[in-house]
């Protein structure tokens, strides 16, 4: 009898033991992770205008230097390209990534002066240029680009 007694407080604390753990232990995988963006705090906001305008040619280009050791990243442009002596106008961004350069068409217009604007994402490396380029098939020629993104520093 003595061996029952004790073989049953042996079960009992058993039981306890476990079912009285298992439900704080689900509790506690029940709660969400917290998640952070380790890159958020080294984020720095960026912004610029660039004006590419001349009044004796038809091509212009104007530039923004990436800082050393900082990534830019460009999430949303506006602009607006206009030929001044009446023709049709035109603006490119470029960009260059691992030593490869490339342009985005960025507005053509057709006699007029609407402006465009666009969310994006396009990077720069570290020390190259942001070019924004503006066109036309008159003598004269004139543009706004507006940039608008952040700067990651690069270690």
């Amino acid at each position: 009898m003595t061996y029952t007694i004790s073989r049953v407080a042996a079960m009992l604390l058993l039981g306890v033991t476990v079912f009285g753990m298992a439900p704080g232990m689900a509790n506690a995988q029940a709660k969400p992770a917290l998640v952070r963006n380790v890159d958020e705090g080294a984020l720095q906001p960026f912004q610029i205008n660039l004006f590419p305008y001349s009044t004796s040619s038809n091509t212009k280009a104007v530039y923004y230097q990436v800082p050393a050791g900082q990534r830019l990243v460009i999430e949303y442009y506006s602009g607006q390209a206009q030929d001044l002596s009446g023709g049709a106008a035109g603006m490119t961004l470029s960009t260059t990534v691992g030593g490869n350069t490339v342009s985005y068409i960025v507005y053509v217009n057709k006699n007029d002066t609407n402006a465009v604007n666009q969310t994006t994402r396009i990077y720069a490396d570290p020390g190259t240029f942001v070019q924004a380029f503006a066109f036309n098939s008159g003598a004269t020629c004139g543009a706004t680009l507006s940039l608008s993104g952040y700067l990651v520093n690069i270690p």
